[in-house]
């Protein structure tokens, strides 16, 4: 029998379950199993998770502020509107990932948000996407 066909199985097997798995790698997934506490105890999670996403986001946001200010091949004007073009953008971010987060995640997550809130599943999953790449911009 030819290997494609010998690792046909496997790979619909690992085909079926990437879902799952991409799932289980979210930042709110990690944060907060939902297949390991109840749903009271969930929605505590994502809201403790959620609140500390957004101060991470904020020190990362301030981060990437420090990182302008330590450039000295720029003037002090240059830095000053890198760092306001950097808060505008971070502004329009926010509206973006409120409207994903608070329109868009609900109708997403449907019935199988499991008793979670995919709104505070979307923050925090979003929040940490941000928190990545201003890190990886702003080293």
């Amino acid at each position: 029998m030819n290997i494609a066909f010998r690792s046909a199985p496997v790979l619909l097997l690992l085909l079926a379950s990437a879902p799952a798995l991409a799932d289980e790698t979210r930042p709110s997934a990690l944060a907060c199993d939902v297949r390991r506490i109840g749903a009271r105890e969930l929605a505590d999670c994502l809201k403790s998770a959620s609140e500390r996403s957004e101060r991470d986001l904020a020190a990362a946001v301030e981060a990437a502020t420090k990182t302008i200010d330590a450039h000295t091949d720029l003037k002090p004007a240059q830095k000053a509107r890198w760092k306001r073009v950097l808060n505008d953008a971070e502004a329009q971010w926010l509206t973006w990932r409120d409207a994903e987060c608070q329109d868009v995640a609900p109708f997403e997550a449907g019935m199988g948000a499991k008793g979670a809130d995919p709104r505070l599943a979307c923050l925090i999953d979003e929040n940490a996407r941000r928190r990545a790449d201003l890190a990886e911009r702003y080293k």
